[in-house]
């Protein structure tokens, strides 16, 4: 391939879809970077060229130009879209159409699009594949709080930048809406809701900001202030999604029914869990948990099917749960 079909083809990948866009000058500087030592005429002349093939837009109405592809344009740019690839824009499309507001979604729609009309061709058995399956959410599958899009597309952005940015947030315990500079370390979409994790400038520890409570947001192109150990996986582990009660773990033992908590073999609790069959209708497990109000939350609904052999203080705590809740029910 020349150098030219080359230069084309990175000019191309450097095109945003409407309504994001890129001027000629940025386009050099990134071809410049990229090896490719042109003048801005030329670019300018190669970009006239490829919109006639292309669904590239121009807006003319400052200089230098702006220049974007179409916000309905398909992607039929090569390499082509193959069976596999497009099983995962359909898998994708299934789990993230109930988390993502229209707006974000929309970027995705011509790739969804596209993946359909390639399982679709030649009657493929596998263009079937969207009738045929379903993602259903454990629980009571409550309606999600709607999202501003303007906010998501802020923070991912700054994500992947790595850069802060501006968020006017409601707290649950704030009077009033406070406008916030972020750092943002990473996003957790923990059904309903989606958490951004960060820190507050001005404040201490790492906070968890439900994005749904923000109602703006603005870039803010200043490098993200991050402890270099600072891993979202361990993080998550720690316990801290689940709302803690201590930052001590919990070493717990359970004797469990069959088959009633056979997943917990399969999907264990924790690293370190030991599974032990007592009988062939009992199991035990012993793991290191969080100390967290899920956990008792998950105790309370499995106390029918599970016995809490340790911690004693966890087994008084669950007990005195229940008996205030059958109290309650027998008020009625």
């Amino acid at each position: 391939m020349s150098s030219t079909a080359v230069r084309y083809l990175t000019m191309l990948r450097m095109v945003p879809r409407y309504p994001k866009s890129i001027t000629s000058t940025e386009l050099a500087q990134r071809l410049e970077e990229q090896g490719f030592r042109v003048t801005m005429r030329s670019i300018q002349r190669d970009l006239e060229k490829l919109s006639v093939d292309f669904p590239l837009l121009v807006d003319e109405s400052a200089r230098p130009f702006q220049w974007s592809f179409d916000r309905e344009a398909t992607m039929d740019i090569i390499p082509a879209l193959d069976l596999p690839a497009a099983l995962t824009f359909e898998l994708a499309k299934a789990y993230l159409t109930p988390m993502l507001p229209p707006r974000a979604l929309s970027h995705l729609q011509p790739h969804f699009d596209q993946a359909h009309r390639t399982l679709s061709r030649e009657r493929n058995p596998l263009g079937q594949w969207p009738n045929r399956v379903r993602v259903i959410n454990r629980g009571l599958g409550g309606r999600r709080p709607a999202i501003d899009a303007d906010v998501l597309e802020t923070v991912t952005e700054a994500l992947l930048r790595e850069y802060q940015c501006k968020l006017t947030y409601q707290a649950r315990n704030w009077s009033e809406p406070e406008e916030i500079t972020v750092h943002p370390f990473g996003l957790i979409f923990r059904d309903p809701n989606v958490y951004l994790i960060g820190t507050i400038e001005g404040r201490e520890g790492i906070r968890q900001l439900v994005l749904h409570r923000a109602s703006t947001g603005e870039l803010v192109e200043q490098p993200v202030e991050r402890a270099e150990d600072f891993d979202l996986d361990l993080y998550i582990h720690s316990g801290a999604m689940g709302i803690l009660r201590s930052n001590e773990p919990v070493f717990l033992r359970l004797r469990c029914d069959k088959p009633a908590l056979n997943h917990l073999i399969e999907s264990p609790l924790g690293f370190d869990q030991i599974t032990s069959d007592v009988d062939d209708s009992t199991f035990e497990i012993s793991v290191t948990v969080g100390d967290t109000q899920d956990l008792r939350w998950w105790l309370t609904a499995q106390a029918i099917h599970c016995d809490i052999l340790d911690p004693q203080w966890l087994r008084d705590e669950i007990e005195e749960t229940l008996t205030t809740g059958l109290e309650r029910a027998r008020r009625i």
